[in-house]
């Protein structure tokens, strides 16, 4: 957290990023006029004393993976985007130190996953510096079950510790250790293809003399899966195969199985009989308490299981998810200090409001039982079990 920030709502419904501002510097005024792709735009403020962007809708890195773990085509996706941004910002005399790459100021356009990136004209922190911190979040926000998406990161990683790093080969070892990981991929198939057994292939039959005929020809065969003699009708490998094949079952009282085989006199096993018996229980589930939600719509009770707890519309990446279009798709989110939970707003469209009042972007508000809220206009009941 960069010392000083704050967040704003006005009238108009847009949301602002405020950060302090110590001197005036030409890349605000030139931020503000040529918006270059990527980075967060700024608006002119009515303080002297604050540099202002406006970040309406927009999700930060740390809040779309704390919960979902970050694939190799996501990783690929993020990272190309902040490079690509870094070097779009030479073209603007952007310095590298003065871009925030904190996963809390990387904003990401979900589900494309474009990136936009804050610049702080008076931040100044060594690019490199900052670009090791982010490889060392991604590596523990990483999907581990991907071998790919651990060897990309590592990969970019201990290309920091290059002493002649720069932005470009870090770009190129990115795109260096894509190719490398398809190729690897392609190399797999291919392998994996070629240890498939075969179930057609040819083979010539060289000269072969034809019964009663005096004369011999060449030709190709296709044989299907391994060469096998079919077993003659009457063979003693047959009949044995068809005697074990059959089982009979007799409903007399009780069931009976009969084994047949040539010369061998025919075997009764009963079978097993079963008594009843009752099934041990070891446990039983308890009945959930703790902090929930009631659904005023439906009536439906949501149990707040884990801390933190999201609430949106983004199905597959929320604790709970709303699904009206009203709703954003992170919209909210319940963390517990002590025994109190607090709730605070994720930078939603059309807000969240307890007992009526809405909350500003990340303000957190302790919860009592019988507090109303509203996600947008999806309205719950707050209890505590």
């Amino acid at each position: 957290m960069i010392s000083g920030e704050e967040y704003r709502k006005e009238p108009d419904g847009k949301t602002y990023l405020l950060l302090k501002k110590t001197k005036d510097t030409f890349e605000e005024p030139m931020i503000q006029r040529a918006k270059p792709t990527g980075v967060l735009p700024m608006a002119r403020s009515e303080r002297t004393d604050a540099y202002k962007y406006e970040i309406t809708g927009k999700k930060n890195l740390a809040m779309t993976f704390e919960r979902v773990p970050m694939n190799a085509e996501q990783i690929e996706k993020v990272v190309d985007g902040i490079l690509e941004v870094l070097g779009r910002g030479r073209e603007y005399l952007l310095s590298e130190d003065n871009f925030i790459l904190d996963p809390e100021y990387i904003y990401l356009c979900i589900p494309e996953y474009e990136v936009t990136l804050c610049y702080y004209p008076e931040y100044n922190h060594p690019f490199a510096e900052q670009l090791g911190k982010l490889f060392e979040v991604l590596l523990n926000r990483v999907d581990y079950r991907e071998e790919r998406a651990i060897a990309m990161v590592y990969a970019l990683y201990m290309q920091l510790q290059e002493p002649d790093m720069t932005l470009e080969r870090i770009r190129d070892k990115l795109r260096e250790q894509a190719e490398n990981q398809d190729a690897a991929i392609g190399k797999r198939w291919e392998y994996a293809e070629s240890e498939k057994p075969r179930d057609v292939y040819s083979r010539d039959i060289s000269t072969e003399a034809i019964a009663g005929k005096g004369r011999s020809r060449s030709r190709k065969e296709e044989i299907s899966g391994r060469e096998k003699k079919s077993p003659r009708k009457n063979s003693f490998w047959e009949r044995l195969r068809k005697e074990t094949e059959r089982i009979r079952f007799t409903r007399g009282g009780k069931e009976d199985r009969e084994y047949a085989l040539p010369g061998v006199p025919c075997v009764r096993e009963p079978a097993p009989e079963w008594e009843p018996k009752y099934t041990k229980v070891l446990s039983v589930k308890k009945t959930e308490t703790g902090p929930a939600l009631i659904s005023q719509r439906n009536g439906e009770t949501v149990f707040l299981t884990k801390f933190p707890f999201y609430v949106g519309s983004h199905a597959g990446y929320m604790d709970y998810t709303i699904p009206q279009d009203t709703v954003s798709r992170f919209h909210a989110k319940f963390i517990k200090q002590g025994k109190t939970v607090l709730l605070s707003d994720l930078n939603s469209t059309n807000g969240t409001k307890v007992n009526g009042r809405e909350l500003a972007v990340q303000e957190q508000v302790p919860l009592v039982n019988g507090d109303r809220i509203w996600f947008a206009d999806a309205e719950f009941v707050y209890f505590e079990k």
